[in-house]
């Protein structure tokens, strides 16, 4: 029970360094962003190959992870100063499926839908106390930060962005730089995420990468609350904890994957529906 319970923490630990960056983008600045696991695809996939297939040190696969972080960032950025809200909506998915498309196709450097075993646990990381204890704190410093962007001097450019980018610009705001940082600053959260979640794994499987972790990830943000950062602390805890609880129940293996797929159906359904006048809010007009 005690090793269970700490395995649950870790994964609530995890989770959080995602879902609470996301949460900067999706529900603070109403950004329709679904790519945020292309974010995880570029930057684990920079770490883990270098690191495990060609023996680099930990630190030059992690500065080269941070580098395919920032280009995606560069890159999204891009896209939705081009496109319209809905048009870069559809085109985060295009480019988080391309991607995916490309990792599995590349078999020669990715190992394809085989994935990358033998990752090695990060340091001070070995065993599943200190591991828990590590990045419990980690999360812990990264939503600190995240509480200090969100009610600084950016956070409040982003919701002026998001209630409308002509009185925005008005003001001085740059969109650019305000969508950089907040793609940034997202791409980051997911590679600590998934820098600890394969570690912990000790393989890197393409189909922890696939659109239903996004759909899980767009769940906790609505459920919680668009831009609520104690609502998406909550609704992470408790979704989590349910996600790993269906696995106790007494059905047959096969079942346990639908069951969890139509009830975190049911809960986004709800969750829109309810928080649909913030999830979706009408901008500003003059």
């Amino acid at each position: 029970m005690g090793f269970y319970l700490l395995h649950i923490i870790s994964l609530i630990a995890m989770n959080l360094f995602t879902v609470m960056s996301y949460n900067l983008v999706f529900g603070k600045g109403k950004i329709l962003h679904f790519g945020q696991l292309a974010f995880s695809i570029i930057g684990i996939y920079a770490f883990c190959v270098p690191l495990v297939r060609y023996q680099w040190p930990l630190w030059s696969a992690l500065l080269l992870g941070c580098l395919g972080v920032l280009l995606v960032a560069a890159f999204f950025t891009w896209l939705s100063l081009h496109l319209e809200a809905d048009g870069f909506g559809v085109m985060s998915i295009a480019v988080h499926l391309m991607f995916l498309s490309v990792v599995l196709n590349w078999q020669g450097v990715t190992r394809g839908a085989l994935g990358i075993p033998g990752i090695p646990r990060l340091p001070y990381m070995a065993s599943l106390e200190s591991f828990t204890l590590v990045v419990v704190l980690f999360s812990a410093l990264w939503m600190i930060f995240l509480w200090y962007v969100g009610k600084g001097a950016f956070g409040r450019m982003l919701s002026a962005l998001s209630e409308g980018q002509w009185p925005a610009a008005s003001l001085g705001i740059s969109r650019s730089m305000v969508h950089f940082v907040a793609f940034t600053i997202s791409g980051f959260g997911a590679l600590l995420s998934n820098l600890t979640w394969h570690s912990y794994l000790r393989l890197l499987s393409p189909s922890d990468l696939q659109f239903p972790a996004m759909i899980f990830y767009v769940m906790i943000v609505v459920a919680g609350g668009a831009g609520s950062f104690r609502g998406c602390f909550i609704a992470t805890v408790i979704l989590v904890t349910l996600k790993e609880g269906l696995r106790f129940l007494n059905l047959a293996p096969n079942l346990v994957g639908p069951l969890q797929l139509i009830l975190f159906g049911v809960i986004l359904f709800t969750a829109v529906w309810v928080r649909r006048e913030t999830v979706f809010p009408k901008q500003r007009v003059v």
